[in-house]
């Protein structure tokens, strides 16, 4: 796969459920933690920015797309893979300004989480429901193959 072929199938659609997952996050946390709050024109820059922030990992993806076999090492990838990303989104949260108490850093790190986790979630639901349909579509033509 090419990069841009992956950029079109698994990063711009990633980017998107990301983008979406950040403005539902940030809008449960502004009515929990900062209920009285009113907010400026930037902070509707954040959730992209944050997009694209959430979306770097995937560079690595790209990078050791053939290297993973084993279940163990996808195990340790993904791992590796929110722990980089909590780093970047945690670093930037930071830089901004939206980190202003231990508690907010930690309600950012859950949402970092969760946010990993439903897109994983929807991603390999996804994934799944295609190889459904190419392993129904090989045993079809096996079938008739044989005959």
């Amino acid at each position: 796969m090419s990069f841009k072929e992956y950029l079109k199938k698994k990063v711009i659609p990633t980017y998107f459920m990301i983008v979406t997952f950040i403005i539902l996050g940030m809008a449960i946390a502004g009515l929990i933690l900062y209920r009285n709050a009113r907010i400026g024109n930037l902070t509707l820059f954040v959730p992209p920015v944050f997009g694209m922030i959430g979306c770097l990992p995937l560079l690595l993806d790209f990078v050791f797309m053939k290297v993973k076999s084993s279940g163990i090492w996808l195990i340790l990838y993904n791992a590796a893979e929110l722990v980089i990303l909590e780093a970047c989104i945690l670093t930037a949260a930071y830089f901004i300004g939206m980190i202003d108490a231990a508690f907010t850093a930690a309600v950012i790190a859950v949402m970092v989480f969760a946010i990993f986790s439903a897109v994983g979630a929807i991603m390999y639901i996804q994934d799944k429901s295609f190889c459904d349909i190419v392993n129904d579509a090989l045993a079809k033509y096996a079938a008739n193959a044989a005959k």
